[in-house]
């Protein structure tokens, strides 16, 4: 559609013949003297007219993305033709595979370690945290409150609209300032300039109190534009000052901050993040951690294992202070996140942020500090610390410290022990059909070694497909002569490399280009590229590249 956007007649420069500013822009905006107005002309000119593409509700919180999800989806939504869902069909899409078939596992013997929290003796939530923001008083606070549910749960987050006290401009009378969020935040020639009130002098020295209040998940709306919000202990600002800050977030300050929350108690809240906390923590350290082989069927019996599922997270140590990963280097999480973890106890589990979010959870626990770690849990499977113990005493040590501390970021992952080879294989499936990578198996009464072993398994399933060729790409280090890895084509058009499982022969004489391969793959990322690809042969009865069938993605109680 389109809109009108009707010019409006110049204003007249507060300046007027003073002004020095020469610049285009300020000319065309503002009269000054020798400048000829014609407002008839103006009226008499044709709108011009304007192509508006946003669709939908505009998003206030987000107003670079208006509209973009839901043009994306009215398109698709339009575009939807016989030419299209052939189209859609040739990618690597679940939507036309037939439904699979439902496994009905019967649990009731199995025999778990597992959390009961029952065991806990009952007591009432804790309200303190509910009670201390209900009871902040603002005293003098300017905020008008938005008329919101006060529950803490309540789905709507509350917005508080604030007069900001503003300030005289320190250019005064030279200020060339032309913008509206400046006038609103500084004071001018001009301008009326009330008295300032002195009733925020009555807080001074009260570091533990804001001067204005602020619940966890609130946000203060500025009428010079400017939001405040809070999530647990962050606060943060939209404005440049803030933002423009390369300290961690809950170590950043501004003016706005300073005015609404009161500047001892902001001095109080900076002071107390910075202090030295991780001077004495390691940025890396050396970590030797139980690592796992490949399950062999033909092997290994499987009856009497501990089975839990494989988390596709991010590994991490913790040792009482900090994470670590498999290299040794340190994730520096939130305090709120590890305050209910053990200091006595090493732990060794996975950050995991939900089936499929692989990438995400990378980029989040690889940020100090981040309010996003909330969408993290800490999964438990096993304990260094006591080594040397079977593995059965260590998870129910570590079981019953989560039943008596119940810490709120942190998971025990639940181990069932295997019956039967059958028993396995309806385990794994379950577990695929609900979006898992796979399984891991235990062997009973095992220690902890600090090392690859055969008493940790992993249980997965690979995808096969084929590709075709289209480049050689050139190799680095020892490969720096040779073919390093081959860039290939998926049916869907999805362009890819993939270099593991090649050969020292498939590098010195690779696939010609044109030729179809086989490769193995866990699954599609977000973009729809194979997560580690790895080369399998060369397919000679093939002539086009064909795409695997993606297993769909079933709820708990449907797998």
């Amino acid at each position: 559609m389109a809109t009108v956007a009707v010019t409006s007649p110049r204003k007249k420069c507060e300046f007027w013949d003073k002004c020095y500013r020469k610049n285009k822009q300020h000319k065309e905006e503002y009269l000054h003297p020798g400048d000829i107005e014609d407002s008839k002309q103006n009226e008499n000119k044709k709108p011009r007219l304007v192509h508006d593409i946003s669709v939908g509700d505009d998003n206030d919180d987000h107003p670079t993305n208006k509209g973009s999800t839901n043009i994306g989806t009215k398109r698709m939504a339009d575009q939807d033709t016989p030419e299209t869902k052939g189209a859609a069909s040739a990618t690597a899409s679940v939507s036309d595979t037939p439904p699979r078939k439902k496994i009905k596992v019967d649990d009731s013997d199995e025999e778990k370690i597992m959390v009961d929290y029952n065991k806990k003796k009952t007591a009432g939530p804790s309200t303190a945290a509910q009670a201390s923001a209900s009871s902040i008083e603002s005293g003098t606070t300017k905020a008008v409150v938005a008329d919101t549910d006060s529950k803490t749960n309540s789905a709507t987050p509350q917005v508080i609209q604030y007069t900001c006290k503003k300030e005289k401009c320190k250019y005064w009378d030279n200020c060339y300032q032309t913008k509206q969020a400046h006038r609103d935040e500084f004071y001018h020639p001009g301008d009326d300039i009330p008295k300032q009130s002195d009733d925020n002098k009555k807080t001074r020295g009260q570091t533990n109190t804001p001067e204005n209040a602020m619940p966890d998940g609130a946000s203060v709306q500025f009428d010079s534009g400017y939001t405040l919000k809070r999530e647990e202990d962050i606060y943060s600002c939209t404005c440049k000052g803030f933002l423009i800050q390369k300290a961690p977030i809950n170590e950043r300050t501004c003016k706005h901050l300073k005015e609404y929350l009161g500047e001892d108690f902001e001095k109080a809240r900076v002071e107390k993040n910075t202090k030295p906390k991780k001077a004495s923590i390691s940025s890396h350290i050396n970590v030797n951690l139980l690592l796992a082989h490949k399950y062999d069927e033909k092997t290994t019996d499987p009856r009497g294992w501990w089975i839990s599922e494989k988390l596709d997270g991010v590994r991490a140590f913790w040792n009482g202070r900090c994470f670590y990963s498999r290299l040794g280097n340190a994730f520096y999480a939130p305090e709120w996140f590890t305050k209910d973890l053990p200091k006595d106890i090493h732990l060794d589990g996975e950050l995991f942020g939900g089936r499929g979010q692989f990438q995400s959870t990378v980029s989040i626990v690889k940020t100090a500090e981040s309010p996003k770690w909330k969408d993290i849990k800490y999964y438990v499977f096993d304990s260094p610390h006591m080594g040397k113990e079977t593995f059965e005493k260590r998870m129910n040590v570590i079981k019953e410290y989560f039943e008596e501390h119940e810490p709120k970021y942190a998971v025990f992952v639940e181990q069932t022990k295997c019956k039967s080879k059958e028993h396995l294989d309806q385990k794994l499936t379950r577990v695929l059909n609900i979006g898992g990578e796979g399984l891991m198996i235990r062997k009973p009464k095992s220690v902890y070694e600090p090392t690859r072993s055969k008493t940790l398994l992993k249980i997965k399933k690979f995808y096969d497909a084929e590709a075709i060729v289209i480049g050689h790409e050139r190799g680095k280090g020892v490969n720096q002569h040779r073919c390093g890895a081959l860039r290939c084509r998926m049916a869907c058009g999805k362009e890819f490399s993939v270099g593991s499982g090649m050969t020292d022969k498939n590098r010195n004489n690779p696939p010609k280009i044109g030729s179809i391969i086989t490769y193995k793959f866990q699954e599609l990322s977000n973009s729809g590229s194979p997560r580690f690809p790895t080369f399998v042969g060369i397919r000679l009865d093939k002539t086009e590249p064909e795409d695997a069938e993606i297993r769909p993605v079933l709820n708990e109680e449907d797998a």
